[in-house]
């Protein structure tokens, strides 16, 4: 009890280079967003419908935006035909990427775009990437007169068209050194017409790693912002009486909602059937109790710096908004977004000023809520210049969202240290208070051994101070347990995994999450290389038979340490031998995988066989590769499923930390690429044997990489 009350009554302060540290990684982030309005290198733009890059498409990884001005024909709904035999009527200039109602144009209509890019000659035969960014509302593109792409149903009318809007890529060879591009679009359902964000040309891979990069950025955030968002609800069920985590974990959740639906608009991806009305409220209710999670969220830790009146006016305003996004159609509530943009900037603004009174009457963490808010403030009127096309700096929100968290924890944490050093300055008192009472029973022993005259009275009074010292050794026992027993329950509760939100270590708990994931990302995306045949394999001729027992050797100590019998055993017929066109790391890649497979469910004392087979696969000749355990085996159920993606079996007692059950369906592709097939038997009880086969070909052959 004792350290529980120097604890309340000191005030934790974070220290002015702590807080220097933050601001530069803030101003830093701020500094990336924007160097893209400081680059001077500018990229070409189309110039009346034209668009050349013959001098400009220099390497195989660029990428060209198609911004500029576009050929621009008012309702009119034209097929390249119709162009080519001169059906259309007279038409303009736009600028893009820009919403038409900009120029002179209604934001409710229909019309098409064109655009003539000219190409270099060595790229005509080139299989090209073509990223289309979220064209409102509805649209249907052209590639030198074949359809690419198409998106919702183009209409004339509300009636007629169908909206939906996400990104998209197509993969086209343009035959020809001109590629005319020709978009029909229409919109009918919200203020945005036309779209606001570049379309992107380039080599088919140059594209896919753009949009990889993309989603692989956007994944991260949304699970990060659901973990954290979900980790703090959990601790406001365990403790209810502090509400803060209960709105924290509300803004991580709408934060997440939201940027689900902006840029690459994953949930469209993830959830194909969702209505485009739908998806629309969605994101403007993210914006709307995004704004109010985080009003109710310095409410509970300022309140006494809060004024009511303004607070339940930014409440009832948000609150009545996302109603009103609720009764009205797209067309409707979407022409209000400035409003609601305003509105939000004026809701950070007032809670950068309430943090400031906090921090002038010295409240405990105000002063980083102050610079992390004023931060997000940054990134917010960032946003609102960027969805107005003021600046083009891109969706920052999010990242502000990640800087406020940090800020978050980093006051977490320091309260923490300090409880413990503390903690450990109360156990120093009590240690020297018991060496002090030790020297004073010494003390009083030896003088009452010096006093013969006084024995009776003597031995009384060191009965009594020997009762004394027991019931003071008492006392302190007991006020010293109070605290290492509350140490012991934080650490207790770590280990067990219910953390309090004073432990700094929920960071790494997080962390570990996310290297995880990143693993199964790193493992997805390798798989879908595989899949889509864009992994690069270096084919070498091998004897296959010298380098599976050259794998064997090396992986047997390895495997002979958990103290289970390894052998080789060579089946190949002895006359000639067996050559095999192979990448020799990634099939090795393959062998190492069903070996520690096999070993992880292989007990002590059992054995672990790798044979090499000849047999015929298709009125062919293949080598087999089998690996063969004696561990617990697989059910016939599940023999289907092993090479399934994630899939474990009800039967594997491996935690999920261990793997992400990707290995053998990586294995299986890379196996597929070799030309062979993978398969496996297995007995419940007596173990499995995993294999794959190879085709044996000519070893007169040369290498070759593909």
């Amino acid at each position: 009890m004792l350290s529980y009350l120097i604890f309340n009554s000191q005030e934790v302060e974070i220290g002015m280079k702590n807080i220097f540290y933050l601001l530069i990684v803030c101003l830093a982030s701020l500094f990336i967003s924007a160097c893209r309005l400081l680059d001077t290198e500018k990229p070409p733009e189309a110039e009346q419908g034209v668009l050349d890059l013959t001098e400009e498409w220099q390497q195989e990884d660029q990428t060209f935006t198609l911004d500029g001005e576009w050929e621009f024909y008012w309702e009119q709904l034209l097929e390249p035909s119709l162009i080519e035999n001169g059906d259309a009527l007279s038409s303009d200039y736009i600028k893009t990427p820009e919403n038409w109602y900009k120029e002179r144009f209604s934001n409710h209509g229909y019309a098409t775009y064109r655009l003539q890019i000219t190409l270099p000659e060595e790229r005509e035969d080139d299989i090209m990437g073509l990223y289309i960014p979220d064209v409102n509302t509805a649209y249907t593109l052209w590639g030198n007169g074949k359809e690419l792409a198409s998106n919702g149903t183009v209409g004339i009318n509300r009636s007629e068209m169908h909206p939906k809007h996400h990104p998209e890529i197509t993969y086209f060879q343009a035959n020809e050194d001109v590629l005319n591009v020709l978009v029909q679009v229409s919109d009918y359902y919200q203020r945005k017409s036309g779209w606001s964000e570049s379309f992107h040309l380039g080599s088919s891979e140059a594209i896919q790693n753009m949009r990889d990069k993309n989603v692989a950025v956007e994944v991260f955030l949304v699970i990060s912002l659901l973990v954290m968002g979900l980790y703090h609800i959990g601790i406001f069920i365990l403790r209810p009486k502090d509400r803060s985590t209960l709105f924290f974990g509300g803004v991580c959740l709408a934060v997440a909602m939201r940027t689900l639906l902006l840029g690459e608009v994953l949930l469209v991806h993830f959830i194909p059937a969702i209505n485009w009305e739908l998806s629309l409220k969605l994101e403007y209710w993210g914006s709307c109790f995004g704004i109010i999670f985080f009003l109710l969220f310095i409410h509970a830790q300022f309140q006494e710096h809060m004024n009511h009146r303004i607070k339940n006016m930014f409440l009832m305003f948000f609150t009545g908004f996302a109603f009103f996004i609720l009764v009205t159609p797209a067309r409707v509530f979407t022409e209000m977004m400035l409003l609601l943009q305003l509105f939000a900037g004026f809701a950070l603004l007032y809670l950068v000023i309430v943090l400031v009174g906090a921090f002038r009457n010295k409240r405990k963490g105000a002063r980083l809520h102050m610079i992390a808010m004023t931060i997000l403030l940054a990134f917010v009127i960032n946003d609102i210049l960027y969805y107005n096309h003021i600046v083009d700096t891109g969706e920052t929100v999010s990242l502000g969202l990640f800087l406020y968290l940090f800020a978050q924890s980093f006051i977490l944490s320091n309260v923490f240290a300090r409880a413990l050093t503390q903690s450990e300055q109360l156990s120093n008192r009590l240690e020297k208070v018991n060496q002090t009472l030790e020297v004073k029973v010494e003390e009083r022993t030896k003088k009452l051994a010096e006093t013969n005259e006084d024995l009776e009275q003597a031995n009384e009074r060191l009965e009594k101070m020997h009762r004394s010292r027991q019931e003071l050794m008492s006392n302190i026992s007991h006020e010293l347990g109070t605290p290492l027993t509350s140490i012991q329950g934080y650490i207790k509760g770590m280990l067990d995994g219910v953390v309090d939100r004073n432990d700094p270590k929920y960071l790494q708990l997080v962390y570990d999450k996310t290297l995880f994931l990143r693993q199964i990302i790193q493992d997805l995306r390798e798989l879908a290389r595989l899949e889509s045949n864009r992994m690069k394999f270096e084919f070498v001729d091998t004897d296959i038979h010298t380098f599976v027992q050259r794998l064997a050797e090396t992986y047997r100590h390895e495997i002979e340490s958990k103290n289970i019998e390894f052998r080789f055993e060579n089946n190949l017929p002895p006359e000639g031998d067996k050559m095999v066109e192979l990448d020799p790391i990634r099939i090795e890649q393959v062998v190492t995988n069903l070996l520690f497979n096999a070993r992880k469910f292989t007990q002590a004392g059992s054995g672990i066989t790798i044979e090499l087979n000849e047999t015929r696969e298709d009125n062919a000749s293949v080598v087999q590769i089998a690996v063969h355990d004696t561990g617990q085996g697989i059910s016939p159920g599940e023999l289907p499923k092993v090479f399934d993606r994630f899939y474990k079996g009800k039967s594997n007692n491996v935690k999920a930390e261990d793997g992400a059950g990707l290995g053998l369906a990586i294995s299986a592709e890379i196996v597929y690429a070799h030309g062979g097939k993978m398969g496996t038997d297995s007995e419940e009880g007596k173990g499995s044997t995993f294999y794959f086969t190879l085709p044996v070909r000519d070893s007169k052959r040369n290498t070759r990489i593909t």
